[in-house]
């Protein structure tokens, strides 16, 4: 018990101390978000229908009264008559049609099921990309920084070999020109960050200062198999079948029994003299009764019926075999990229190794008044891209990994490191 509640609460304490993880933020997510709860409320609704549907295989029990007065009574129809009843009835057979409701309404909570899986699984996606979204922006941010903090200190440099005379004022402008673009840039990447951290705080129900780091593991040998969007119209149409054959049933012999008894009191009657009336009227009474009833013609009407549902069907295994077809290539483009993106993190890091070397030297030769200041910046500006390329290409291949999974038909969350 005390383990379970510190799983619990584990969400909390890390929310409140700042710093949230990937896999807390979905986990959280799966029963706090509010369209989720929904689609638990609807699973919930389908069983209960189920349920409802299994119970007309047993029998029901009735009870009622009545009270009626006529005028002018006569031997045979008293003045004032109450009566009560007790009523048991069971369907020996109705042509199938309970068991094909029971079969729909198992079909309608499968795919209620499958879309509470569908649901989660995007809302899964979601908060990845703005997770890996929000570490971008935080990686620029760190490099906007950088850049910020060494452009001040050439500002400063400057500034003082202006006022020996050493460099001119418009040296001192560009340089603190651009250090205002990279303040306003500076504050641009804060709101954009608070925008993801929002977005994941909506997604998972958890509020959101700081992120942990995650990864999400290595895809090896991932096999395709159907996402929740085709097993829900292949449930659709299993669902539309089952209520097809329960319209059907309609043709079939219908068969019940039923036994009522009941208790009548009655006012007097106008009886003959010397006869005594309660012969023909007594005050209790059993009725057993057996009946059986079929559809001999209704002009095509419920096989017209059934023939519409099954139309219905065949647009449904339409869009079931269309989604398969869109699923597949969505996984194979996402094997693609993801070879395409390790192509791309190499040149990034390539790239990063390249600017960081010649803006040393730019640096070096800035100092020494050997290159000016728009060489110097432009090396500067260069390195500061590079740093944040080679960030925002990790964490979209990170992205990447779990849009294959879930291409896939997996959960990404099983496999967050």
């Amino acid at each position: 018990m005390k383990r379970l509640i510190a799983l619990l609460l584990l969400p909390l304490c890390l929310a409140a101390s700042g710093e949230v993880g990937l896999r807390t933020l979905i986990t959280h997510a799966q029963s706090h978000n509010g369209d989720i709860l929904a689609k638990d409320a609807l699973i919930l609704s389908s069983q209960k229908a189920k349920e409802a549907e299994q119970s007309s295989y047993w029998p029901t029990v009735d009870i009622g009264a009545s009270y009626s007065r006529v005028n002018p009574s006569t031997i045979v129809s008293p003045r004032d008559t109450a009566t009560g009843f007790v009523s048991v009835g069971v369907d020996l057979y109705d042509g199938g049609r309970r068991e094909a409701l029971i079969d729909a309404k198992s079909s309608e909570l499968t795919r209620a099921t499958y879309e509470k899986e569908a649901l989660g699984k995007g809302i899964t996606l979601r908060i990845i990309r703005n997770y890996y979204t929000e570490k971008t922006l935080e990686a620029m941010l760190q490099a906007l920084y950088g850049e910020a903090k060494e452009l001040k200190a050439q500002l400063r440099r400057i500034r003082k070999f202006v006022k020996e005379g050493l460099a001119t004022q418009e040296q001192a402008d560009k340089l603190e020109a651009a250090y205002a673009a990279i303040r306003y840039r500076i504050e641009n990447t804060k709101f954009n960050i608070e925008t993801a951290r929002q977005n994941l705080s909506l997604l998972s129900g958890l509020p959101v200062k700081k992120l942990a780091s995650q990864r999400i593991r290595e895809p090896l040998h991932i096999g395709f198999s159907p996402d929740e969007k085709s097993r829900i119209l292949e449930s659709s149409a299993q669902s539309i079948e089952a209520n097809a054959c329960a319209l059907e049933a309609g043709y079939g012999p219908h068969v019940r029994l039923e036994d009522t008894y009941s208790r009548s009191h009655f006012s007097k009657t106008q009886g003959l003299p010397g006869f005594d009336t309660d012969t023909f009227l007594p005050d209790h009474q059993n009725k057993l009764s057996l009946s059986v009833h079929m559809r001999l013609y209704d002009h095509g009407r419920i096989a017209k019926e059934s023939e519409a549902l099954r139309y219905k069907k065949l647009a449904l295994q339409s869009q079931y075999t269309q989604s398969i077809k869109a699923q597949k290539m969505r996984y194979h483009l996402a094997q693609k990229r993801l070879k395409t993106l390790r192509a791309k993190l190499q040149s990034a890091s390539t790239s990063l190794k390249a600017a960081k070397s010649t803006y040393r030297a730019i640096r070096k030769k800035f100092e020494a008044g050997l290159v000016d200041d728009i060489t110097y910046l432009d090396a500067l500006n260069k390195m500061t891209l590079a740093r944040a390329r080679y960030k925002e290409t990790h964490y979209e291949y990170e992205i990447a990994k779990a849009e294959l999974y879930y291409s896939a038909g997996r959960d990404p969350k099983e496999y967050i490191r």
